[in-house]
């Protein structure tokens, strides 16, 4: 039934369209089935079309696993660009909503399964562990740093600051702890919690680096 209905998703939308929903259906496959588990005939029968089809997409399955990961590191960067954009410059306003919908994001179900994922498979399968520190967390701390290389130019960090650095201490802090707990079923945090936890994070980060 849920493949019947993820097919006819794909036959209602455009090229595009159709990519990003084989991406989506993609990332399913990959959480449930694992790296290993996972072929690009199961992730074809899945969508509904033929394997032939898939490859006119995607040359690999590789290919289609860096597609997954860049298909989240994109909506980070989304969540930068408009958290900057609502702060009107403030730089404390824009860490501390683009930390919490950062947050959120990582502590998703469909997160926690590709970091589950990685961890497990890592050893096996290099190329996983690679694939989503190069398209994923590298990407997401460049941009991260762009962003903290503008403030620093508006003077509102440190003039000493390495941005780089700056940038992953910034997106650790906002997962400390919270993350950990996540991941092993300790917790589910709540809204308050990522709040509060952040709210935390942007405080000590502004020690360490505001100017």
């Amino acid at each position: 039934m849920m493949a019947a209905m993820e097919s006819e998703v794909i036959a209602r939308t455009g090229k595009d369209d159709r990519r990003d929903a084989i991406i989506a259906i993609a990332q399913q496959v990959f959480a449930e089935n694992g790296y290993a588990g996972t072929s690009m005939s199961l992730i074809a029968a899945r969508v509904g079309g033929s394997k032939g089809t898939l490859y006119n997409y995607f040359k690999s399955k590789e290919e289609l696993f860096v597609a997954v990961v860049e298909r989240k590191c994109a909506l980070i960067q989304q969540m930068l660009n408009r958290a900057e954009m609502e702060s009107g410059g403030d730089l404390r306003a824009t860490l501390l909503s683009f930390g919490e919908q950062f947050v959120a994001l990582l502590l998703s179900d469909e997160s926690i399964e590709t970091f589950r994922l990685a961890t497990a498979e890592a050893e096996r399968f290099p190329e996983i562990g690679g694939t989503i520190y190069q398209s994923g967390v590298r990407q997401n701390l460049r941009r991260t740093a762009e962003f903290l290389e503008s403030a620093k130019q508006a003077e509102q960090l440190k003039a000493d600051t390495d941005v780089f650095v700056a940038a992953e201490q910034f997106l650790e802090l906002c997962m400390a702890g919270i993350h950990r707990r996540r991941l092993w079923n300790v917790a589910k945090p709540t809204r308050e919690d990522i709040r509060v936890n952040v709210a935390n994070a942007v405080s000590t980060f502004m020690r360490a680096f505001g100017a």
